[in-house]
């Protein structure tokens, strides 16, 4: 216990005009339990009073250094926190968040007594009207090795691909800038995936706890006051273009690449011409050419013969696949 005082943990917090979330975010990071830490808080060239807010805290508040930087995006902002940080361990927090008090020890606690490189949990969306919903809270801890701690990752059927709810030794990070990395700090779409992906392929080992003391805060989102963005379409699919070039030596691993490229392209090439702008038209028409280029290859893994008749009927005939999907969503609501 003594030794496990001694370690720092680092926690790293992007913040970009959240300035009506992010004290509260805050208030519950240093009500943490365990109490060596120091926290990151990197205002990503916010235009309200979020920097404000933040040096403002740190006035009162010796563990929080803030950095202030042009906006450049979400993994940006982190990789500026984690140059910064000097912590043993590096956890992140997004800024409209709020964490139990005691979700750092216990992160901790784990990677010490399994020797794990990340020790991870599980989270709870909180809906503005109080409704919870758990992911997936069944106590259950599971010690992973190198392999199926990537396999889990990318599987996604317990193991969630969110930075939020991870402890990553420091020197993971090295895999970020060794020269071999995939990471694309362009894309802002299921970033978080990728990142953990590299930081996975990284580790020895890791340990997943399935308890739920992370609380994702759901508010409206960009999408719901703005409509859908082009990015949110093809980043995930520049991803799984990543990721299926990373696997190419790992039949599992590969499979479950192409799982998650072919979902992507999926959603995208059956999206609906009703109330969609060109550059999504773009977006569909080139999903729809890359879907009946892959489908061939996909069809050879061994994959369930369901998602390979799904995969088969979007990429001969989107219109009808997205139309019938549309109608079975409605439908089972």
């Amino acid at each position: 216990m003594e030794k496990m005082k001694q370690l720092l943990i680092s926690l790293v917090i992007p913040a970009y005009n959240i300035e009506d979330y992010i004290e509260r975010t805050l208030d519950s990071v240093f009500a943490q339990t365990y109490r060596n830490l120091e926290v990151i808080a990197v205002d990503d060239g916010s235009s309200d009073a979020t920097g404000a807010l933040l040096d403002r805290y740190a006035g009162n508040e010796t563990r929080l250094h803030v950095l202030h930087q042009e906006n450049a995006g979400a993994s940006r902002a982190r990789l500026a926190g984690i140059r910064t940080a000097k912590g043993d361990y590096i956890g992140f927090v997004d800024g409209d968040d709020l964490i139990d008090p005691g979700m750092y020890e216990r992160l901790l606690d784990n990677a010490i007594k399994y020797a794990a490189d990340i020790s991870h949990c599980g989270y709870r969306m909180v809906f503005p009207d109080g409704t919870i919903q758990y992911y997936y809270n069944s106590g259950k801890i599971i010690s992973q090795d190198h392999h199926e701690g990537i396999a889990d990752l990318l599987e996604g059927t317990m193991i969630e691909p969110a930075l939020c709810s991870k402890l990553f030794r420091r020197d993971l990070f090295q895999a970020l800038s060794d020269g071999k990395t995939i990471m694309d700090l362009s894309l802002k779409e299921n970033e978080d995936l990728l990142m953990n992906y590299c930081l996975f392929r990284a580790a020895h080992r890791s340990v997943f706890e399935d308890v739920c003391p992370y609380q994702y805060q759901v508010r409206m989102t960009s999408v719901s006051h703005g409509g859908l963005k082009p990015h949110i379409l093809s980043d995930p699919i520049r991803i799984g273009q990543l990721l299926i070039e990373d696997t190419k030596d790992d039949p599992q691993l590969q499979l479950l690449a192409a799982r998650y490229y072919v979902t992507k392209l999926i959603k995208a090439a059956t999206l609906p011409q009703r109330q969609t702008s060109a550059a999504l038209l773009d977006i569909r028409k080139k999903s729809r050419l890359l879907l009946k280029d892959y489908i061939k290859e996909y069809l050879h893994f061994s994959e369930s013969g369901k998602r390979k008749a799904l995969a088969l009927w979007a990429a001969c005939s989107p219109a009808t696949y997205g139309l019938a999907h549309r109608f079975y969503l409605r439908s089972s609501k």
